[in-house]
């Protein structure tokens, strides 16, 4: 059996990380996994400006242009400020949380792993009556659907 470096802590053989303080026991630098809780609160921040921005553009758009204005270029900040982050393995709410996106090798995720996460693997995860949301409850590892396929995980 292998022994965890964080809190030396038995973990069997094959696994990425510690079932104790969740450490990468492969890469102990690549941090801890997130828990379930840290996770909901970055993806509730990462649906609050996008929707602000958006009911800026509609609502505001009947009474007043600088409602409209200003609301679509808060969205457009938004997208080029998450592109930005995903090229960084983290998402605007994650990086509020201090979280990161890795790999299974323990490296951040690109771009093109979160765009597939983000997009495909989040759509697929609130498919089937948000299961592989709850997943993330259930799973060892804290992964989601949208996790597994993209074969990530969050540290933070």
């Amino acid at each position: 059996m292998a022994v965890c470096a964080a809190c030396n802590a038995e973990v069997a053989p094959g696994s990425r990380w510690c079932s104790v303080c969740h450490t990468n026991v492969q890469d102990p630098e690549a941090g801890k996994l997130a828990s379930p809780a840290k996770r909901l609160i970055a993806y509730i921040l990462d649906l609050i400006i996008p929707v602000i921005a958006i009911s800026m553009m509609v609502g505001m758009s009947e009474g007043s242009d600088f409602g409209a204005i200003f609301g679509t270029i808060l969205f457009l900040a938004y997208i080029v400020g998450a592109i930005y982050l995903f090229l960084r393995g983290t998402t605007p709410g994650k990086r509020v949380m201090g979280m990161y996106v890795v790999k299974e090798n323990g490296k951040r995720a690109g771009l093109l792993t979160m765009l597939l996460r983000e997009t495909v693997g989040k759509w697929l995860s609130g498919l089937v009556m948000s299961l592989g949301w709850i997943w993330i409850l259930i799973d060892k590892e804290n992964q989601g659907w949208h996790d597994k396929l993209a074969s990530t995980y969050v540290v933070g």
